[in-house]
């Protein structure tokens, strides 16, 4: 691998990410609502101070559950490709297709997964699907759910995929920028 190429940003560890910063913001200002209660005498107050600080470390601690479910995703998506790099084949992947995931749009990208060719050892072609990675653009995506564009940049992709000796349904996909 060369130094101009570098792995591509993976969408669940993006959600993660988002997840974790919403999780940690909510349920601390949660904890500081709830904390301000312990020094105002109104008994409504009080009462609306409980009530809106433990609804937002509640929501926070959500937010937070949902960052570690995609966070353990992403985690395990990651050691099978390095599992798959230490122990598996090797074989170049052509990338056919670039599937857009429909909702999924973070500034300048979107969630897209590669559908890829290879040819085993054997030299039978085979197809992989990558996991989901950001696509960036240049603009801001409008909201329709068209494939063509997306397949005009599939040149800006690296494929590897990563086979199992004995398994080859098996394998992981290294998408490259």
């Amino acid at each position: 691998m060369n130094n101009n190429t570098n792995a591509v940003r993976g969408t669940k560890q993006t959600i993660s990410n988002v997840h974790a910063i919403v999780g940690g913001v909510l349920f601390g200002v949660g904890a500081l609502v709830f904390a301000i209660h312990f020094f105002v005498n109104h008994h409504a107050a009080v009462l609306a101070l409980s009530i809106t600080g433990g609804a937002l470390a509640f929501s926070g601690m959500i937010e937070l559950i949902i960052c570690a479910v995609f966070r353990r995703a992403a985690r395990r998506d990651q050691a099978k490709l390095a599992r798959l790099k230490s122990e598996g084949q090797r074989f170049p992947g052509e990338i056919k297709r670039l599937h857009r995931h429909l909702g999924v749009t973070f500034a300048r990208s979107f969630s897209v997964y590669a559908e890829c060719a290879y040819e085993n050892h054997e030299r039978v072609p085979c197809l992989a699907k990558s996991p989901s990675f950001l696509h960036e653009t240049d603009t801001f995506p409008n909201f329709s759910y068209h494939t063509a564009p997306l397949n005009d940049s599939i040149d800006r992709y690296t494929a590897w995929v990563y086979v199992n000796h004995r398994d080859p349904q098996d394998y992981a996909v290294e998408i490259l920028a």
